[in-house]
């Protein structure tokens, strides 16, 4: 058993020795390329790019999808799409939870456009083991669980059709971009090793943090300036072995034009300042259709792209009190940022997720790979509502569920 990178899973929820069929490619960075354009250049420039890019990638007469949510990168391979071919020859679907921003906004886009679009609740959907083994299986035992789309339901209906994913868009536009970068790779790592823990409530570790340092890929390190040492070590690792796994999972076609070396080489050329939250982005989306993006958005809180910073700023103050407000009493108010079921809850109270979680928490807890870990106490403190403890609960289930699955740790 590689202790180490069991402990990755247990840190992150991925291991981290992994790899991926997909690279990413920042070799054409230069920052000076587009230094002479105005911003009404660049977002012309960046519109007909993106348009150019799509077009390539645009098959007529085959079945195509698009996941919808409440964000801008699947709104915007929608809208570039409906240049190419009409409304009723494109699929959509959503899934999440009634109420949240990618679940309503996702529903409202496809409603307004006249795609063929199909609504997932996860409220109505049923968890099974069966789903979650399939599931384990299809994103190479990878990475944490629970947080996908019916399996059931979308090879029903999406099988040999081609998928458009918004796979990093935002990352790409620039939505993680530091104010203040790290100097070094080793204050670099150690920020991405706080900000990435996916259990906040208990450590589930027997390492120190400093053991992962040698686990973060970083070959061929580029020059910081044109790319910073965090950009550069999520590049190599939790892009390509978290999010491709967790959101290209094997069975489907994809097609991911976000990812294509001339898009990359454009947003990332430019000066970080038309990076930092998206903003030429934005621009240049919704340059590119002004009627899809005067909808809300999640990225905006629920407002429109070409909302007053005033409103965005009063959105923003109201969510932080909640989330304040909340974190002191569990729940009040849902977070409608959040997509999935609230799984503090779930667990407690819905029976397909309490038996599945439990069962396979005290199914781990019998193999004796993580016996440092007390999963019975967790599990009870987490039901007798003393801790939230469900991210906890999520990965332990994980874990055992890509045991069952047959991955070899």
């Amino acid at each position: 058993m590689d202790l180490i990178n069991l402990n990755s899973f247990l840190k992150f929820g991925y291991f981290l020795k992994y790899q991926s069929s997909i690279k990413l490619d920042f070799s054409g960075l230069n920052k000076s390329r587009y230094s002479g354009l105005t911003e009404n250049e660049i977002i012309e420039t960046g519109s007909n790019l993106f348009k150019k890019i799509i077009s390539e990638y645009f098959v007529p007469g085959k079945k195509h999808v698009v996941p919808l949510s409440g964000g801008l990168d699947s709104r915007g391979l929608l809208a570039a799409l409906l240049e190419f071919t009409s409304a009723e020859n494109i699929s959509t679907y959503t899934f999440g939870t009634p109420g949240a921003y990618d679940f309503e906004i996702g529903n409202t886009i496809a409603k307004n456009t006249g795609t063929k679009h199909f609504a997932m609740p996860l409220n109505e959907h049923e968890y099974s083991l069966n789903e979650e083994i399939a599931l384990s299986q299809r994103t190479d035992s990878q990475t944490f669980l629970f947080h996908h789309p019916p399996l059931n339901i979308l090879d029903n209906h999406f099988s040999g059709h081609v998928i458009w994913s918004g796979y990093i868009g935002d990352w790409i536009a620039g939505s993680y971009l530091r104010t203040n970068p790290a100097d070094n790779i080793l204050d670099a790592k150690k920020g991405i090793i706080e900000k990435e823990t996916f259990s906040r409530n208990i450590r589930l570790t027997n390492v120190s943090d400093d053991e992962f340092n040698n686990l973060f890929e970083l070959h061929n390190s580029i020059n910081p300036d044109l790319l910073s040492y965090e950009e550069q070590i999520e590049a190599q690792n939790k892009l390509i072995k978290n999010t491709v796994p967790n959101i290209l999972f094997g069975g489907f076609n994809y097609i991911t034009p976000y990812i294509n070396a001339e898009w990359i080489n454009f947003l990332m050329n430019l000066d970080n300042k038309f990076r930092h939250d998206e903003y030429i982005f934005k621009k240049i989306l919704y340059r590119l259709s002004p009627r899809l993006f005067s909808m809300p958005t999640k990225t905006n809180l629920g407002l429109p792209l070409n909302s007053s910073a005033n409103r965005l700023l009063i959105r923003r103050i109201i969510r932080k009190a909640k989330n304040i407000f909340n974190s002191r009493i569990f729940t009040l108010f849902p977070d409608k940022g959040i997509n999935y079921i609230y799984f503090a809850d779930a667990i407690r109270n819905r029976s397909d997720i309490n038996k599945l979680i439990h069962s396979s928490v005290m199914d781990l807890s019998e193999r004796n790979i993580v016996d440092w870990i007390d999963i019975k106490s967790i599990w009870n403190k987490h039901i007798s509502k003393n801790k939230n403890y469900s991210e906890a609960l999520i990965l332990l289930a994980s874990l055992e569920i890509h045991l069952k699955a047959g991955k070899v740790v």
